[in-house]
């Protein structure tokens, strides 16, 4: 099911509560999701969404790739597909096709699980080779944090990705993701997050279960609960999967 208008719109709204100072110059994204065009859509040439992953290692630096059509350095992400569920799925999607890295592999940053890290609009030039003219592209970053500590291997999509960097905060290729990155405490661990499942019938009854009687061990030993629990470094998303 591809992503929905409404989706979009409340995730950029959210963004923009916590960043309103770049409201204006966001307007012509603001703009296009006036529109009843598909923005999800590559071929809504007067402008459309895009994902990004920023991938923060256990050393603080930001992952990149060198995009072999533009010959830039940029984060990994792209179009978003019919089959994406959600803007932060589209960014973990295009993170495993281009470097490799799995959904599990990464955590999001606590804080930003649904919510963009930043928001960028540039142009992009006319392609020839794909009938494409110039358009805007609207990219939603979403941050990520990289659970090994040691090198991670990589698988590269070799049509599309030339290679890969880790660069320190200081030469992250975006300037505006470069001046959020900076104001990031990047050494403090990600909190402990809980998510819980709320479901009920068509009689209006939930679905509890019995919490195990461990006192200290088990939070609200031998109450009545929603199904639930913290989150574990293998957890892509708080969400179904």
């Amino acid at each position: 099911m591809p992503l929905s208008h409404d989706h979009i719109r409340t995730t950029v709204e959210t963004y923009l509560a916590r960043h309103p100072h770049e409201r204006e110059q966001l307007g012509v994204l603001l703009d296009a999701l006036k529109r009843p065009t598909d923005i999800a859509s590559r071929t809504t040439f007067t402008g459309h969404v895009t994902c990004g992953a920023i991938v923060l290692d256990p050393l603080g630096r930001v992952l990149h790739v060198l995009h072999l059509a533009s010959g830039k350095a940029l984060a990994p992400g792209g179009h978003a597909e019919p089959s994406d569920e959600s803007l932060a799925g589209t960014a973990l999607r295009e993170l495993h096709e281009e470097t490799g890295i799995p959904p599990q592999e990464v955590t999001p940053w606590p804080g930003y699980e649904t919510m963009p890290f930043d928001i960028d609009i540039h142009d992009i030039d006319t392609n020839p080779g794909k009938g494409e003219p110039d358009h805007r592209h609207f990219d939603l970053r979403f941050l990520f944090r990289l659970h090994a500590t040691n090198e991670v291997e990589v698988r590269l999509q070799e049509e599309e990705v030339g290679g890969i960097e880790w660069r320190p905060v200081d030469r992250a290729a975006s300037p505006s993701l470069r001046e959020k990155l900076r104001k990031l405490p990047l050494q403090v661990e990600p909190e402990t997050t809980n998510a819980s499942a709320l479901i009920y019938n068509d009689r209006g009854e939930y679905l509890l279960h019995l919490r195990d009687y461990f006192p200290g061990e088990i939070w609200e030993p031998g109450m009545w609960s929603l199904l639930g629990g913290g989150r574990e470094p293998q957890d892509a998303t708080l969400g179904p999967v």
